[in-house]
C-alpha cells in the first residue's frame, strides 16, 4: 500500500499555508455562543486559525460564505507573515474567560467574550458622570482588547460599572481613586498585586472583594486548566451581562453579598446542581459502554492519546467516540461534557 493511501489524515493546518479560498469554504464554523458587543449573529461564520503551536477561533462578521473564506485567509496570511502579536491586536478572537471563585471544590462560571479592537470608548470612567446607584468594579488586565470586552461585560450587569486598571503599578492608586466594591484581576498579575491566595472569592479591602479570571483560547483548554485532586468540579456557563451573578443576593439582584461571600458561591452553585442533575442523569443512560469510559477518563482532564492508550484503541477512534459524546449530550466542548458527567 502506498505512504499516500496510508495518510488518511490531512496535515494539522498550522502545517500548510492554504493559497486559495476553497480551502477557507471546507473550515467555515458556525458557533453557537455569541458576544453582544461585537455586533456577530447567529449566522455568522468563524474560523478556527493555526499556527506556531497556537490556534484562535476568529469570528468572520459575516454569514456570506464567499466573503467570509475571504477573510479567513486574510486572517492566516496575516499571522503567518506578520505574526500572532500583530494579528490579535487587528482582529476580534474568540476567547473563554473562567472566573475562580473556589478551587476546593473547585466552583467556576465562565462565558465566551470577543475581544473588542481599535479604538474604543469607555477606556477611561469619570467619576464626575458616574451614577452613585452603580457600584463599581475595578478590572486589573493588560491586554487592551480583553479589558474592553470585560468592562462592557461588567457595564451591562445592571447595578454595576466598569473602571478598568491598565497596569499593575497603577493598582494601588486606582484603587484609591475608584473605591470599588469588586476587583476583577487577571491570575497572571495576582502575585504582583500580593494576592497570596488567588483562589476564590475574598475581601481585599473594607467593603471590597477581589475575584481571579483566567483567559483561555477555547473550553477545551479551561478544562485541561483546572487544578487536580479537588473534591469536586462544577463549571456553569454565564452570560456576559451575568459575571457577578454568584456573589449577589438572590432576593435583590443588584445588591453585592460581602458578607462570607464564599457561602453565598456555594449556594448559587448548588442551586444550579440541583435544577439541573435530573435531565443530566438520563442523558448518561444513553451512552453505551465504551462512551461512557471514554468520558469518565475525559472528565479526569486526560488527553485523547491517554484515552487511547487506557483503553487500548486508536487516537482517532477515541476522536470518534467523542464527537458521539458531544452528540448524545447536546454539548459542544470537553468542558461541557465534563460537567453532565460529574453532575451524575
Amino acid at each position: 500500500m502506498s505512504k499516500k493511501r496510508l495518510d488518511k489524515h490531512p496535515e494539522p493546518l498550522q502545517a500548510v499555508r492554504p493559497a486559495d479560498e476553497n480551502f477557507w469554504t471546507d473550515h467555515l464554523l458556525t458557533r453557537r455562543y455569541r458576544f453582544p458587543a461585537s455586533g456577530e449573529t447567529e449566522r455568522d461564520f468563524s474560523v478556527r486559525i493555526e499556527h506556531g503551536g497556537h490556534g484562535f477561533f476568529f469570528p468572520l462578521g459575516t454569514s456570506d460564505t464567499k466573503k467570509a473564506a475571504a477573510k479567513a485567509r486574510q486572517i492566516h496570511l496575516a499571522v503567518v507573515e506578520q505574526g500572532w502579536h500583530a494579528v490579535c491586536q487587528k482582529y476580534t478572537r474568540e476567547l473563554i474567560v473562567s472566573f475562580e471563585w473556589c478551587m476546593n471544590p473547585v466552583l467556576w462560571s465562565y462565558t465566551t467574550i470577543h475581544t473588542l479592537v481599535g479604538e474604543r470608548t469607555g477606556q477611561v470612567l469619570d467619576l464626575s458622570k458616574t451614577d452613585p446607584n452603580r457600584q463599581r468594579v475595578l478590572i486589573v488586565e493588560l491586554n487592551d482588547e480583553i479589558r474592553r470586552a470585560l468592562c462592557w461585560s461588567i457595564d451591562q450587569q445592571p447595578g454595576f460599572c466598569s473602571a478598568p486598571c491598565l497596569t499593575a503599578q497603577a493598582f494601588k492608586a486606582e484603587m484609591m481613586l475608584v473605591k470599588p466594591r469588586v476587583v476583577l484581576v487577571n491570575r497572571n498579575l495576582a502575585s504582583q498585586l500580593g494576592f497570596e491566595f488567588p483562589t476564590s472569592i475574598a475581601p481585599i479591602q473594607s467593603g471590597a472583594l477581589a475575584l481571579t479570571y483566567s483567559v483561555h483560547p477555547d473550553g477545551d483548554q479551561m478544562f485541561v486548566s483546572t487544578p487536580g485532586g479537588a473534591e469536586g468540579y462544577l463549571a456553569k456557563r454565564v452570560k456576559p451581562e451575568k459575571l457577578l451573578d454568584p456573589i449577589l443576593n438572590a432576593a435583590n439582584p443588584t445588591e453585592l453579598v460581602t458578607e462570607d461571600p464564599l457561602t453565598r458561591v456555594k449556594s448559587y452553585f448548588q442551586e444550579l446542581l440541583q435544577r439541573q442533575s435530573n435531565p443530566n442523569n438520563s442523558v448518561l443512560a444513553k451512552l453505551t459502554r465504551r462512551e461512557y469510559a471514554v468520558l469518565a477518563l475525559l472528565s479526569k482532564g486526560r488527553t485523547d492519546k491517554e484515552i487511547a492508550s487506557a483503553l487500548g484503541i486508536s487516537v482517532w477512534t477515541t476522536h470518534d467516540y467523542i464527537k458521539g459524546i458531544f452528540e448524545r449530550l447536546g454539548v459542544h466542548n470537553r468542558i461541557e461534557a465534563a460537567i453532565r458527567f460529574l453532575e451524575k
